[in-house]
């Protein structure tokens, strides 16, 4: 079983220095930006209300706690999210190829799907972690490992919550790792929307520039460079 390497992310990007593309499959046809439009997404079903409530944080006075900053913010509107359930399933094999990519074997990458569910629906993604191992059938080991490999490669940040200065489950920002499967599938010659093909093209090269930016689909700037920590 081969496993990932965390230690130098950019190594592992499989970045084709001539074509700043990620290789192994052959050159995506070009798409004509203009006529590009999101797929919708079908109605929220009852089970997956049954999962995530997402009323729960207007009643309760919750901060998220990233590092030494606390903040009470996020959530991406539905029109910047990019992905829908519509694309989700379509694309369903080439998202998989992604998770691939940045390391994630067959249990962890049913979590991260589970995850990416949630972000498409609500816009944020703060399930429990037990819910999470419940419904893609592994165990709590398997998505905490998962996490951990993401984390490491700075694809996706994890934000404390706090509730009654109690913590409650963590916030899970996907923003990055929905921008890096955007660009996979436009430079497979998929449909990503207009608001997709704009964010995607920000960066001149994109998988050399990705690992070094923040990305926060919520804010009306929503890529800048990472900010160093003292």
């Amino acid at each position: 079983m081969t496993q990932a390497v965390i230690t130098n992310p950019t190594s592992i990007c499989y970045v084709n220095k001539e074509l700043d593309t990620a290789p192994h499959f052959s050159p995506s046809p070009k798409v004509a930006l203009s006529k590009l439009s999101s797929t919708p997404s079908p109605s929220v079903s009852p089970q997956a209300m049954a999962h995530h409530n997402p009323s729960t944080p207007d009643r309760l006075n919750i901060f998220y706690k990233k590092g030494g900053e606390v903040e009470k913010r996020y959530g991406v509107p539905q029109t910047r999210r990019i992905l829908t359930m519509g694309m989700f399933h379509k694309y369903h094999d080439e998202i998989r190829h992604q998770l691939i990519r940045v390391g994630l074997e067959t249990r962890e990458r049913d979590a991260i799907f589970k995850l990416l569910e949630l972000y498409i629906y609500y816009g944020k993604v703060y399930p429990k972690a037990t819910d999470i191992a419940d419904q893609a059938y592994i165990s709590k080991r398997t998505f905490w490992r998962a996490i951990g490999k993401l984390r490491e490669f700075g694809v996706i940040e994890v934000l404390n919550r706090y509730a009654k200065h109690r913590q409650i489950s963590n916030l899970y920002r996907l923003d990055k790792l929905v921008v890096m499967i955007a660009r996979y599938l436009a430079e497979h010659g998929h449909n990503i929307g207009n608001f997709g093909i704009k964010l995607v093209s920000l960066l001149a090269h994109f998988w050399q520039q990705v690992w070094s930016v923040e990305i926060n689909l919520s804010l009306t700037a929503p890529i800048k460079p990472r900010m160093a920590r003292g």
